[in-house]
């Protein structure tokens, strides 16, 4: 098919969070964003792709398993589809999902004993928020929270660094963290807190088997009002002359160490 003007205006509009929010939907991209999308509940309203993608062995396979969750499968031009993408090199697949959005009541009131949340305190980075997201997925957390002042999570460049994560565990935005921590804490959860001078080092942390863990921002960390309803807050080993970690860094190596109870 051929695209008109006012659909590849309307695709491009996509990718700013206003028009998102408006139309509850978001674009991905490449192999492994859309083929992660197929098995999960998010509902694909359209997708959009190049015939080199269809002659190619994994593109088939792709576009087989998507005939399966939408009827809405669409070739276009290579020209077109560079002007939908965001990438520089595109993999020649694009599709528009439809927002899912999950319940926090449903996230804090999970009936399993063991559960494990991490909630994000303004990180900014799109980078850093994605790759968190792609770490929790990796360490089996339960959920993650996107406090107020956090990045938007259907920011292109978080869903690229989620790496398929979005998909795979319930996540929901615009928490109001002051709050939700204190309804956790009346909930049986443990509110821990990253800070560098924390007084527990996290190789020494025995998480609960109820904890919610708290990254804060790329430059001044946990916010000191989210700090005050921590029951532990707790750093990371340092051995050379760093002054600092990368907060999605940091996140990795903190949830490593979250399940080593329960093995």
């Amino acid at each position: 098919m051929t695209l008109s003007k006012a659909k590849l205006k309307d695709l491009r509009s996509l990718t700013h969070k206003k028009i998102r929010d408006q139309q509850k939907k978001f674009l991905i991209e490449g192999l492994r964003l859309v083929g992660d999308s197929i098995d999960s509940g998010f509902k694909l309203l359209e997708v959009f792709y190049t015939n080199e993608l269809k002659e190619s062995t994994a593109g088939k396979d792709l576009l087989v398993r998507l005939g399966n969750k939408t009827s809405n499968l669409h070739e276009i031009s290579d020209r077109e589809m560079d002007l939908i993408s965001e990438t520089v090199t595109f993999q020649g697949i694009v599709a528009v999902v439809k927002q899912q959005e999950f319940s926090l009541d449903s996230m804090l009131e999970n009936p399993e004993r063991k559960s494990h949340l991490v909630a994000l305190d303004a990180v900014s980075d799109p980078g850093n928020a994605g790759t968190m997201v792609r770490s929790c997925d990796w360490f089996g957390m339960d959920g993650v929270l996107f406090g107020t002042n956090s990045v938007d999570l259907y920011n292109p460049k978080v869903l690229r660094a989620t790496m398929g994560g979005i998909f795979h565990m319930p996540i929901v935005e615009g928490v109001d963290l002051l709050s939700t921590l204190s309804r956790a804490k009346e909930l049986g959860y443990t509110v821990i807190v990253t800070d560098q001078s924390g007084e527990t080092h996290c190789d020494r942390m025995n998480y609960p088997t109820r904890s919610l863990i708290v990254f804060g921002n790329e430059a001044w960390g946990v916010s000191d009002q989210v700090k005050e309803l921590a029951d532990f807050r707790v750093s990371i080993r340092r051995y050379g002359l760093g002054d600092s970690l990368n907060v999605s860094v940091a996140c990795g190596i903190i949830l490593s160490s979250v399940h080593r109870l329960y093995e």
